[in-house]
């Protein structure tokens, strides 16, 4: 049983046992302060990320949009004349750099 369930269970119990005073809380008082307890966001460790994954996502796909509109040009251009040189070249070339 969850840690809610079981305080759930030991508030309504306790609910039970109290003496009934018709003139202590309004009209369906009892009835809302159940349905929010009911409808409250859960409130873990993981509490805090879920609330801002939503926007994270959202972000990123931002980001991910903004990094392939800058860089379409290099995309879409010809790029064989980079790897025209052949294999001899490019040893060499590594060569004199290390």
């Amino acid at each position: 049983m969850s840690t809610f369930d079981h305080q759930w269970q030991k508030l309504t119990a306790l609910a039970r046992s109290a003496p009934v005073d018709p003139a202590a809380a309004p009209f369906g008082f009892a009835t809302r302060v159940a349905a929010r307890a009911a409808t409250a966001p859960a409130a873990g460790p993981w509490a805090f990320i879920e609330h801002f994954a939503l926007r994270g996502l959202v972000v990123a796909a931002v980001f991910g949009m903004a990094s392939a509109a800058f860089n379409y040009s290099i995309l879409t251009s010809d790029q064989t004349d980079i790897y025209a040189t052949g294999t001899a070249d490019s040893i060499v070339e590594l060569l004199d750099i290390s």
